[in-house]
């Protein structure tokens, strides 16, 4: 039988890894919420976020926090250069040659990452690495605790964005009918590319706090965009609440599981999640159209 602590101590631990796929999985659906598009390249750009923070603190000695505010504008500039180099030109072709394309981008990155980084696994270690806080009988490890409410104060902001702004207000029009967007003046070239730099632009706040807690090597990439899928697709697709849900829902069944599974047994829960969303209800827990 599993003692109370270890449960409550693997809630928090779900809850804090839960934050941190709700950030990840937020860009994928924000993008598709938007453009229609599934992101396969995803997870590769937080690979990329990832070994920005860790060069910027092994060659600039900035903290990963700091780090933030350098690699999430250089993230949005990747962002648009993805739009205007491929994303804009296979808006055009079958939504299976789209796929074709983001999952090609996705290897072509993977493999660029292999030849530049070379395959070893890269960690910061700070200070604070080894430091804990204690909430009661839990302990929660303190640079996870950063990571997961960084994620979660910016998923707010993202929120209040979307609800408030004109740039939100403009997303959300196209995400409910394009037709009635571009009758309404508004520029979907425009919604399009900025709508992929905040998504992929996202990313530069998870990857260098996960850094921290993670090792990054050039496959890290692969594992996030698939616990994306299951996050966006057990929310309900597109949808931006759905998503947090999802992702709170995927962290805490993933680590509860390890207290009565193997490790790689717990790991694979999440895709049995997927499975069953799939089968019994695909359009997810919160199906609500659009980027809301």
């Amino acid at each position: 039988m599993v003692h109370l602590t270890l449960l409550l101590q693997a809630i928090a631990s779900g809850f804090a890894t839960g934050c941190i796929y709700a950030l990840i999985a937020a860009g994928l659906t924000l993008v598709f919420g938007v453009m229609r598009i599934i992101n396969f390249a995803h997870g590769e750009f937080l690979m990329l976020g990832m070994y920005g923070g860790y060069f910027c603190w092994s060659l600039l000695g900035l903290d990963p926090i700091v780090a933030v505010f350098v690699v999430t504008p250089a993230l949005a500039v990747l962002g648009a250069l993805l739009f205007d180099g491929v994303i804009r030109w296979s808006l055009r072709v079958p939504e299976i040659n789209q796929i074709a394309v983001t999952l090609g981008l996705s290897l072509l990155i993977q493999n660029l990452a292999l030849v530049a980084f070379t395959a070893d696994n890269r960690l910061i270690t700070l200070p604070r690495s080894t430091e804990s806080i204690e909430l009661g009988p839990v302990l929660l490890q303190l640079p996870q605790l950063i990571a997961a409410g960084a994620c979660l104060l910016l998923m707010l902001i993202v929120q209040q964005v979307l609800k408030r702004t004109d740039f939100g207000i403009m997303m959300r029009a196209v995400s409910q009918s394009r037709d009635g967007a571009v009758l309404s003046g508004i520029n979907l070239t425009s919604v399009f590319r900025w709508s992929l730099c905040a998504g992929v632009g996202m990313l530069g706040v998870a990857g260098p706090l996960l850094t921290s807690v993670l090792y990054v090597n050039p496959s890290v990439g692969a594992l996030f965009t698939l616990k994306a899928f299951v996050v966006v697709i057990a929310g309900g697709l597109g949808s931006f609440r759905g998503t947090i849900v999802g992702a709170l829902l995927v962290g805490l069944t993933e680590s509860v599981a390890s207290l009565w599974l193997q490790a790689s047994v717990a790991a694979a829960v999440p895709f049995f999640i997927l499975i069953l969303f799939l089968l019994l209800r695909p359009q997810g827990l919160l199906p609500v159209g659009g980027a809301r």
